[in-house]
């Protein structure tokens, strides 16, 4: 079957049901209005001109959205790739941007990540364990008139539940396959007539997917452990005051990243391979890392993360508007010892620590007879990181012994600062523009020391001292229409377009193995021009749901992560700019409600594509063909991906009963700016059938990857030469009580 042929049958699976309703099915059921902040203020999710996926506490749970990586199956356009390095952090990328070292203390997101209205700086620890979540916001495209630094792509919203008038507890326990544990509690009441507080915390464990051959720590490998907890306290006490103080913790512990050593016999190196031409050493899941003596590193794999944050959020409701202030602490500390090649060849040591502090003051409200909306405001971060790395190679037997190659210490200051504006007017009860602009003022600074150990072949010593100011302003236009729903079959309808500025700040090369001429010259600030144009669209008495919109994002100075072989033999690992860019793709989210307790839904991108207009003559990209054979794409831009699926709940003698499965496809996609390595294109499922035995008690059975495909993901197959598959087949089964 051809993949515009599977994507045609995957959106009639979503739209038939509800077809077939129109032609005279009977139902009572309907769509559930989503209430969503991407706007910085309450709004319907079909009211909002912006294309927002949002998942509830439920669909979360039904969908089986346990931690951030998983996102990536039902938001279009986004991936979220395990790094090298840990479980904790990854490689996120949005519309073709992208930041592959998301282990560095100088490597920061192509959109913006938000716990509770907070800017999370770091991407160490990025892959959130989802807890006490009342929901979570993707929105797409540049966000940068509405929100903090590096919206370029879009942002990711976390927003957990505050407490208030309402009382709840809620308790679950889960065991499973490869040793899996996961225990929650959220609790949340009224502690006065003033006063409402909650607490949650979570513990999650699972360990043994992977297998080392060599028995030194025990066969089985890949601990993935993590403890979480967060406690919120609301002050309502004066009219129009609304306080809320948060505090979360969390705590990682694994193995570190778990490469599989796997070579490309039938390809040469010097032609692009697929993850159809690799061939593990010893298996699919195997690896041979060896327990031997290591200079400055821990003599077997392992990661740590611990990550804290406060906030302080603060509105004062003064009548025609609203002030707001909203303070934020970050403190990231991230160590692991890993194996890069899944044999023990290249192993690195990392310890990180950043800590960052943010505060945003708004103002917002309406005037002119409430035709206008505004919100203005400034927004203020510092941020202070220090990271070591310690590099080892290993020489096998007979004579096994550790090499130390070289050792680095980044120490990186942010200083940051903005000013923004939204102004959206009603032009017509049903036509609304927008403007919104954005300054905003980076000032960086970078001191680097290397010391090479293995002599002649590394340097002694080097020491940069780099300091740089990026400023940008980051316009939005748009307007939307509301159109009359005078159409029986039309319950709401809302079409807009818009264009924006993005920007991501400059930065600095931070891995340094062989050498530091990568750490002498920092790389330029990423920016592009998005043009939108989308329809929203509720249908068949709210049983259909259409959202669609296609975007042409116009990139400029595309920042990749490049793997580059030196004129000595060397590899180095340098961030590039690597030219201009045209991104451009259709994104859908289809969701019908044909019956009583049926949802089906579809959500994904097509006709997607990333070419270059022009290149760095310099860059990966530009010597692809010259090094691989092929012409260089935008990496991470399938054709399509999409994700289909269905959830059916009934009631009977014993409670109610739901079971639900989804399926996602995506095409092939370039994983880097070498253009070297192409993943083919898979799919995965996963399922789940829930009881309830009344409003307090249920008990669920989950599956993810229930076919059990292996698939890589990403990989080297050159100095590193190692590979990351998605798990394999987990299943769990839970006990929850709830008491709302």
């Amino acid at each position: 079957m051809s993949k515009y042929r599977l994507l045609n049958v995957a959106v009639g699976l979503a739209v038939m049901p509800a077809s077939l309703y129109a032609q005279g099915t009977s139902s009572s059921a309907v769509l559930e209005e989503i209430v969503v902040t991407a706007e910085r203020r309450e709004a319907s999710l079909q009211s909002v001109p912006v294309p927002v996926t949002a998942i509830t506490a439920e669909a979360l749970a039904n969908k089986q959205v346990t931690e951030a990586r998983d996102l990536a199956r039902y938001a279009p356009s986004l991936k979220m790739f395990n790094n090298i390095t840990t479980p904790t952090n990854l490689s996120p990328s949005l519309r073709g941007s992208l930041q592959q070292d998301a282990s560095l203390v100088v490597a920061e997101s192509p959109f913006g990540i938000y716990v509770d209205d907070v800017y999370i700086a770091r991407l160490n620890g990025n892959n959130i364990t989802l807890s006490d979540i009342e929901r979570v916001e993707v929105l797409r495209g540049p966000q940068g008139t509405l929100y903090g630094r590096n919206t370029l792509a879009g942002a990711i919203k976390f927003v957990s539940r505050t407490p208030g008038e309402d009382s709840w507890r809620n308790v679950s326990v889960g065991a499973g396959n490869f040793n899996q544990q996961r225990a929650s509690v959220s609790i949340g009441d009224k502690l006065s007539d003033n006063w409402a507080g909650s607490f949650s915390a979570l513990y999650t464990n699972k360990d043994g997917q992977f297998f080392n051959r060599n028995p030194t720590k025990g066969e089985k490998t890949g601990l993935e452990r993590s403890y979480a907890a967060r406690g919120k306290l609301r002050y309502m006490g004066v009219e129009g005051l609304d306080v809320t103080a948060s505090f979360s913790y969390a705590d990682a512990d694994n193995d570190g990243g778990q490469l599989i050593p796997a070579s490309t016999p039938g390809v040469a190196s010097n032609k692009q391979f697929t993850s159809n031409d690799l061939v593990p050493q010893f298996g699919n899941f195997v690896l041979n890392t060896p327990n031997v003596a290591r200079t400055n590193l821990a003599n077997y794999p392992y990661g740590k993360t611990k990550q804290t944050i406060a906030s302080l959020n603060v509105a004062y409701d003064m009548g025609d508007s609203t002030l707001r202030s909203i303070t934020g602490y970050v403190k990231t500390e991230d160590s692991f010892t890993n194996d890069f090649s899944g044999n023990g060849n290249v192993m690195a040591a990392n310890n990180a620590l950043a800590e960052q502090y943010s505060e945003e003051i708004q103002v917002s409200g309406k005037a002119f007879g409430d035709k206008l909306n505004y919100l203005a405001g400034i927004y203020l971060f510092s941020e202070e990181g220090t990271q070591s790395f310690a590099w080892n190679s290993y020489l096998p037997p007979p004579i096994p012994s550790a090499i130390p190659i070289s050792t680095s210490l980044i120490k990186a200051k942010t200083k940051s600062y903005s000013a923004f504006t939204q102004l959206d007017y009603l032009m017509t009860d049903a036509l609304k523009v927008t403007a919104g602009i954005r300054y905003t003022n980076d000032k960086k600074d970078f001191d680097f020391l290397f010391r090479g150990l293995l002599p002649p072949i590394t340097p002694a010593v080097g020491i940069v001292d780099l300091s740089n100011t990026y400023s940008e302003v980051s316009p939005r236009i748009g307007i939307d229409y509301t159109v009359p729903t005078s159409n029986g079959n039309i319950d709401s309808m809302l079409v807009y377009a818009s264009a924006a500025s993005g920007f991501k700040s400059g930065g600095y090369n931070g891995i340094a193995i062989f050498g530091f001429n990568d750490a002498k010259k920092g790389y330029a600030p990423e920016s592009n021009w998005t043009y939108e144009a989308g329809i929203k669209t509720d249908l068949l008495g709210n049983r259909l749901r259409i959202n669609a919109n296609y975007f042409l994002a116009k990139a400029d100075d595309l920042a990749l992560n490049a793997t580059v072989t030196n004129t000595d033999g060397t590899t180095a690992f340098p961030v590039q700019n690597s030219g201009k860019a045209t991104i451009q793709g259709l994104e859908f989210e289809i969701t019908a409600v044909p019956a009583d307790g049926l949802t089906l839904f579809l959500s994904g991108t097509a006709m997607m594509d990333g070419k270059y207009d022009s290149l760095n003559p310099t860059s990966a990209p530009a010597n692809a063909l010259a090094n691989f054979g092929v012409r260089a794409v935008v990496p991470q831009t399938p054709n399509y991906s999409f994700t289909t699926g269905f959830d059916y709940g009934f009631d009977n003698r014993y409670g109610r009963t739901t079971v639900g499965a989804d399926w996602f496809q995506t095409d092939d996609y370039i994983t880097a700016a070498t253009n070297d390595f192409k993943v083919k294109g898979y799919g995965q499922g996963n399922a789940f059938v829930n009881h309830s035995f009344n409003d307090s008690w249920s008990v669920r059975g989950s599956v993810k990857n229930f076919t059990d495909e292996y698939v890589i993901t990403t990989g080297s197959r050159g100095f590193l030469g190692g590979f990351i598959p998605l798990r394999p087949r987990e299943y769990m089964v839970s006990v929850t009580y709830k008491l709302d």
